[in-house]
């Protein structure tokens, strides 16, 4: 019997992320208006699941779950999975305000509504702060109303820039706008907060947290006037 050939190793890397990158662009424009906020793919022998993530879990199943269906069958024809070897999984964000790339949405939508960039960048920082955010900032360039493209940062709180602690903490995401005068590029980062559960925040602290222990006045003094007492 001959062994089932193997993919190469690169080849399967580049397959993966095209197939990603292909299916982060279609969920984008097709849940647009539910708050999208990416995916997660989960392989088995048996069958593949995707978690859909999503501000607005009914905006992704639509009514009595026709959306999910039609979603689940458009994906199956495009790369060429079994019936039943695709099951698409609806998750809502916990903390939307501490979600990247529901932010990035929140912002892509407002500008494409033609909202002021500063008003825009504004609301998305100050709803992202009101989630208990440590920090957050907001970088939207291109050709804002201008002939000559730039770009504009707006921040929030404290952030974080470099080292391991940027890469367990911070939640950024891109997105872009398409205008007839061009593209501009929005990107989003939040400085998330420390959660033992990892409901409203990321279960990992900052190495160089700096501890001071309480220190129990009351007690002290209560055993102070017992050794007078006595």
């Amino acid at each position: 019997m001959s062994k089932a050939r193997q993919m190469n190793k690169k080849k399967k890397f580049v397959a993966d992320g095209v197939f990603q990158a292909e299916l982060h662009s279609f969920l984008s424009r097709a849940l647009t208006d539910a708050g999208y906020a990416g995916f997660v793919v989960r392989t088995t022998p048996v069958q593949t699941d995707i978690e859909i993530k999503a501000a607005n879990t009914a905006g992704v199943t639509g009514p009595e779950g026709r959306k999910l269906r039609e979603l689940t069958s458009l994906i199956q024809k495009r790369f060429g999975y079994a019936k039943e070897a695709l099951q698409l999984i609806v998750a809502r964000v916990q903390s939307k305000g501490l979600c990247a790339p529901a932010q990035a949405e929140s912002l892509k939508t407002k500008l494409l509504a033609q909202v002021p960039v500063r008003t825009a960048a504004n609301a998305v920082l100050k709803q992202i702060m009101a989630d208990g955010a440590i920090g957050a900032e907001c970088i939207i360039s291109g050709k804002l109303g201008q002939q000559r493209a730039k770009s504009m940062k707006y921040r929030a709180g404290y952030i974080i820039s470099t080292g391991q602690p940027k890469k367990d903490l911070i939640d950024v995401a891109v997105r872009h706008c398409f205008f007839k005068q061009g593209i501009i590029g929005v990107k989003v980062k939040i400085y998330r907060p420390y959660d033992p559960s990892g409901k409203k925040g990321i279960p990992i602290e900052v190495p160089d947290k700096v501890r001071f222990p309480e220190q129990k006045y009351e007690q002290e003094e209560e055993e102070i006037r017992e050794l007078i007492n006595q």
